[in-house]
């Protein structure tokens, strides 16, 4: 009997997926699909879906695919810390010009 109950359920979820879909197309709404199911890692080791076309020209090795992802974190830390410098040497030569005292030859009396 449960197994009966589910395979309902499971229709009636179908059913309503079917009309929230033909509804969404008459309102012009983008149609929800399900997510793809997954595959199983050892069902089929040698199709491995990659952004690169086999024979691409694109033959970098793993070490250095991962290190050029990583440069761009690299550049914003770099570039972070050299503004911290900048901002600190502004901030310094801002000091000493207030802390400077005026031209010599004027005095207050």
């Amino acid at each position: 009997m449960a197994r009966g109950s589910r395979s309902r359920a499971s229709r009636a979820e179908r059913r309503m997926q079917k009309e929230r879909a033909a509804s969404a197309l008459q309102h012009g709404l983008p149609v929800p699909t399900s997510a793809p199911k997954r595959v199983a890692a050892n069902a089929a080791p040698g199709a491995r879906p990659s952004s690169n076309p086999p024979g691409g020209g694109g033959s970098l090795s793993p070490a250095l695919a991962v290190s050029s992802q990583r440069l761009p974190l690299a550049v914003k830390l770099l570039g972070l810390g050299l503004g911290l410098l900048g901002l600190v040497y502004g901030l310094t030569l801002f000091r000493d010009h207030k802390s400077s005292p005026g031209p010599a030859g004027v005095t207050a009396k």
